[in-house]
């Protein structure tokens, strides 16, 4: 599992979409659109239920934790027949003199929740994540770790600072891996593609390899030798676990990881970003990263370094 830690080390949010402890009473329903963004529900009391479109609705119990890396449409509710209104609907109903805190519903059933929406840097989520499932939903008997990072976004969002949204960013990320360990204690490796990749020992050393240097000039034979595969093997076992080709996931990964360059408060200039992974010039590399990033790299501003804890409390 070497490389999952190498993907999640480099892993970083960009910007907060949304996020609130929303304290809810029955009858409540919302429903968030689809974004390039990973979503975040904590059934924190109570209990809910969420739908997604194709999907059997699910149950949350207090304790249980969601997460939705790929960003999909999605309803919460109090029950899984209640309807859902647009979140941009309800938000312009309720009181938002404390951003940070919401209430839906009217006198029914309480229910507490922590829900978040956070941005991939670049908007283009780690290649390694992006074979995770629709939905992770860990259990309340699953969450001891995740309590006392919930707990701390919790406390920051009751006494919200300037620099509350990096904050939250920060924990999102801390999050996000946590979660990712704890569903991998569980999952099976025929559950996802990425996942058997990681547990098939040729193509968990080409991953690795791609991983840990991302701007090497690889290719299909240099990684075949790594994986003591002839290349039509490995592009063909490579494409069957992953989707995609053995040099479009390094396209995608140089990407992401010039995004997150990008995005760095102390920003580099972009030729140093361009010669991090693996373009001479930053011509060919501004070309290569709006083909697959769909924005140019001039486009993403730096995001704003969270302030130190001495000063967020003054």
């Amino acid at each position: 599992m070497e490389v999952l830690a190498t993907a999640l080390r480099k892993f970083h949010f960009s910007k907060t979409v949304y996020c609130a402890c929303c304290t809810n009473r029955a009858p409540w329903g919302v429903a968030v659109l689809a974004s390039p963004s990973v979503h975040f529900h904590a059934v924190r009391a109570g209990r809910a239920w969420i739908r997604l479109p194709g999907e059997a609705p699910i149950e949350l119990g207090s304790g249980d934790f969601v997460v939705l890396p790929h960003g999909d449409a999605h309803e919460v509710c109090d029950d899984r027949d209640t309807p859902a209104a647009p979140v941009a609907q309800l938000l312009a109903e309720v009181d938002r003199s404390r951003p940070w805190m919401l209430e839906f519903g009217r006198n029914g059933a309480r229910s507490e929740l922590i829900c978040a929406g956070f941005a991939y840097a670049g908007h283009a989520e780690e290649p390694l994540l992006s074979f995770l499932p629709r939905l992770l939903h860990l259990r309340a008997a699953e969450t001891a770790s995740l309590e006392p990072i919930l707990s701390l976004a919790e406390r920051e969002m009751h006494g919200a600072s300037p620099a509350t949204d990096a904050v939250l960013a920060r924990l999102a990320e801390i999050l996000l891996v946590e979660a990712v360990r704890t569903y991998l204690k569980t999952a099976e490796p025929a559950d996802v593609g990425w996942l058997r990749a990681l547990h098939d020992p040729q193509l968990a050393t080409v991953l690795q390899a791609i991983h840990a240097e991302p701007a090497r000039r690889w290719t299909l034979a240099s990684l075949a030798s790594r994986a003591c595969m002839s290349r039509t093997s490995l592009a063909t076992r490579f494409r069957a676990l992953l989707g995609t080709s053995a040099l479009a996931y390094i396209a995608r990964l140089r990407m992401r990881t010039a995004a997150v360059l990008l995005e760095d408060p102390k920003r580099p200039k972009l030729a140093r970003v361009a010669a991090e992974v693996g373009y001479g010039s930053e011509a060919a590399f501004s070309r290569a990263f709006l083909r697959e990033m769909g924005v140019a790299p001039t486009k993403l501003r730096p995001r704003r370094p969270a302030k130190p804890a001495a000063e967020r409390s003054a």
